[in-house]
């Protein structure tokens, strides 16, 4: 039976375990979301030994995404239970063990997700543990999740994949595929909870403000001006730029306008990874603190591999007297291990890594990071914080001092990631510095304030901030603009991004009315408080406005509803008679217009627009059927609308949410082309 030595868990953590033990996300399931350096391994094996006393002959699985972070977990298990090293195996990076000789086996992610759900089904009971468990989720590695196992254990500082659905609204952890596969987050400790229990050693966090060249700028502006261009027209095409993902996988100029966002947004990312200055700041970061007379142990993280390479060749340059070591992916596995071992043991002093350590890597001497170039993810920098903040179990009385230096590109999206997290809150008021670099080597770096952007309000905020009430007229929303997204249409008709018709839009209409000025329009429903958030004029242009509040959440009707009665003979009915059940919209989708007396409308592809035929020559049932549409729609209105028609030959619109029927137009209409 598996069991744990040699360690005692602190009082937080042994809550932890007692939480993914308990109900909270299903027995012996879930996520815990701890902070980097809290000891994560050995809440784990604490977790395993748990489960080991209600399974005896329990087999464990310990699914990693480095080869590094397998060797280290290898040793942890040797160290703190009572495995014995014949009964640990390893799976992936040249290692070939099988499950069903081991009473552990550690597996890299890549490895496992092709080999473990079938080794799996020969070697139950087993206990499946996932560490940086937000790696799972990616479309090449998810196969691991469907690995049989009655013990389920996520382990990240971040689990939030920060995934959208197809609405390009963010999803929650656990309706995202590991959530759904591992079990939520039954227990968080945080940065914030490591700072304020002391657990963490102390540290400063100092921000630099980096310039573009003068070349880099041109380009970068040009860039932007494209960026901007291809957001209007997504925008004007119905779809904000936070869907782009998904649109692209459609057909169309939706998509096609979509992959252009991608590609322009991508290079503008790869000119600001590339900028000039960041290798020349990084270098000056770390001559300041060696020549500080103090043994610093250095981690350097960059997103490209070519630019951390001219770095590493600088500093072995100019820091003779320091042992650099370099990692990145393009290295083959053993020159990699060795670079490790060598920042591990001491043999180097400064490491400069691409990507990969990150996550990787537990060296709780390390004791300086500088982020040279890295993602606009939190999550990202959290990790990467996480790598210089680890306390020295070992050595507790110790002190340590640790610094993290993150670089970023001044006046550009670089600066997005402030908007995203206050990272006072997060880290403590006192621990962040901000400075401005010069682009002249011979100016001193100045002294900023503060960062160069704060987040908005949250929901929580704002609710605050209006009493815990809705407003009775509209008042000016200060906090993010969040939310799922739905559209009102001029008849009152409410739906969501997918199309999908909302049955209970309750007074949605006039909300968005009040604040537009005219009917129809965009709008978000907070996910908390259900407020209306509709964009509106304010004095000085556009701002956001909370209209006011749902009493209910909205309800889409489902695509494949029963119908609710008998459907009447559509040859008899009269436009404008109520319609239930499911509608297709397989004979197209169409627009009244009121030029000439009336006219039925189409767009085609590439925004071609044509109109019915009503002339003799057109096919005489076809043109009927135009001349009942349109007589139907003179009887009920007297302004243009969008209707459809179903593969039965019905023709029907939409107002107040609910189908009404229009015309019978069996065959639909005749066109130009």
């Amino acid at each position: 039976m598996i069991r744990t030595r040699g360690f005692e868990l602190a009082a937080w953590q042994a809550d932890a375990v007692e939480a993914w033990v308990g109900d909270v996300g299903g027995r012996y399931r879930g996520t815990l979301e701890i902070v980097t350096g809290g000891g994560k391994t050995l809440i784990a094996l604490a977790c395993a030994a748990r489960a080991a006393e209600r399974d005896p002959h329990l087999r464990l699985v310990v699914v990693v995404p480095t080869e590094a972070l397998a060797r280290q977990w290898r040793a942890m298990l040797e160290r703190f239970t009572s495995l014995e090293q014949s009964d640990i195996g390893l799976l992936g990076a040249g290692y070939s063990a099988e499950l069903s000789r081991c009473r552990a086996l550690v597996a890299v992610l890549n490895t496992a997700a092709k080999q473990l759900p079938a080794a799996a089904r020969a070697a139950q009971p087993l206990m499946l543990i996932i560490d940086e468990c937000h790696r799972a989720g990616a479309p090449s590695f998810s196969q691991v999740l469907q690995t049989e196992a009655a013990y389920r254990l996520g382990l990240s500082a971040t689990p939030d994949r920060e995934e959208l659905n197809d609405a390009g609204q963010p999803l929650r952890y656990d309706e995202q595929l590991v959530g759904q596969r591992l079990g939520p987050v039954v227990y968080r400790y945080t940065l914030r909870n490591a700072r304020v229990d002391g657990w963490l050693p102390d540290y400063e966090i100092h921000h630099h403000g980096i310039q573009l060249t003068d070349g880099e700028r041109r380009e970068y502006e040009k860039i932007s001006r494209q960026v901007d261009d291809l957001t209007d027209e997504l925008r004007s095409l119905g779809f904000e730029p936070g869907r782009v993902q998904q649109l692209q996988r459609r057909g169309g100029e939706v998509a096609s306008v979509a992959r252009a966002y991608i590609a322009v947004t991508s290079r503008r990312k790869d000119l600001l990874y590339r900028a000039t200055e960041r290798s020349r700041v990084a270098h000056r970061i770390i001559e300041d603190s060696l020549a500080a007379g103090k043994t610093r142990r250095v981690l350097l993280f960059h997103e490209r591999v070519d630019e951390a390479k001219q770095l590493y060749e600088r500093l072995q340059r100019d820091l003779m007297n320091s042992s650099i070591g370099l990692e990145h992916s393009r290295l083959g596995t053993r020159t990699r291990t060795a670079a490790l071992d060598a920042f591990r043991a001491g043999r180097a002093q400064i490491l400069v890594s691409v990507k990969s350590l990150v996550e990787g890597i537990d060296v709780p001497e390390a004791d300086l990071g500088v982020s040279v170039a890295s993602t606009s993810s939190v999550r990202q920098r959290i990790q990467a914080l996480g790598r210089v903040l680890r306390r020295r179990f070992d050595s507790p009385a110790e002190t340590k001092h640790a610094e993290m230096h993150i670089i970023y590109v001044a006046g550009t999206v670089d600066e997005q990631i402030y908007a995203k997290e206050d990272w006072a809150d997060l880290t403590g008021e006192g621990s962040n510095h901000y400075w401005r670099w010069p682009r002249e080597p011979d100016q001193a770096k100045e002294h900023m304030p503060g960062p160069p952007a704060i987040p908005r309000p949250t929901e929580q905020q704002e609710w605050e901030r209006l009493g815990r009430r809705a407003p009775g007229t509209p008042v000016e929303w200060q906090g993010m603009f969040s939310g799922q997204e739905y559209s009102v249409d001029t008849l009152g008709t409410v739906t969501n991004v997918s199309g999908a018709l909302i049955r209970n839009p309750q007074h949605v209409a006039s909300l968005v009315e009040l604040v537009r000025g005219r009917p129809g329009g965009r709008f978000r429903i907070t996910p908390t408080y259900r407020l209306v958030l509709v964009w509106g004029d304010g004095p000085a242009g556009a701002l956001p406005y909370v209209a006011g509040q749902l009493a209910h959440d909205f309800e889409a009707e489902p695509r494949d509803a029963p119908p609710t009665e008998a459907v009447a003979d559509p040859s008899k009915m009269a436009p404008g008679t109520p319609l239930h059940g499911p509608l297709d919209k397989k004979g197209g989708a169409f627009h009244f217009r009121q030029k000439r007396g009336g006219v039925i409308e189409r767009r085609l592809p590439g925004g071609v627009t044509e109109f019915a035929r009503t002339d003799d020559a057109a096919p005489a049932d076809l043109v009927e059927n135009a001349q009942r549409a349109l007589d139907g729609w003179r009887r009920l209105f007297d302004r243009g609308i969008s209707f459809f028609v179903s593969s039965e030959g019905q023709a029907w619109y939409v107002a107040d949410s609910r189908r009404y029927f229009l015309a019978h137009v069996p065959g639909g209409f005749s066109w130009p082309s």
